[in-house]
């Protein structure tokens, strides 16, 4: 890796790489998400959980014209349940 390199990653945070991620590709940061939440689902992972879903909250907002990221994620708590 080289310096530059190092620098920037070490002065971004997550969040804004998040960000940067939606603007660049929306579509691969949602099945990033949506594989996210379902690993911790099956694992009982509600801290990461509630990230997850805070972070598709985000998405949905800088993504509006996308599907919502949200409603695929309660897809899955609805299919569970039934």
């Amino acid at each position: 890796m080289s310096a530059l390199v190092a620098k920037r990653r070490a002065s971004i945070t997550v969040a804004q790489a998040e960000q940067a991620a939606a603007v660049a590709d929306p579509d691969r940061l949602a099945v990033s998400l949506l594989s996210e939440f379902r690993a911790a689902w099956s694992t009982g992972d509600h801290d990461q959980m509630t990230a997850v879903m805070l972070a598709a909250i985000d998405l949905d907002q800088a993504a509006p014209e996308a599907p919502r990221l949200v409603d695929e994620i309660r897809g899955i708590n609805y299919q569970a349940a039934a």
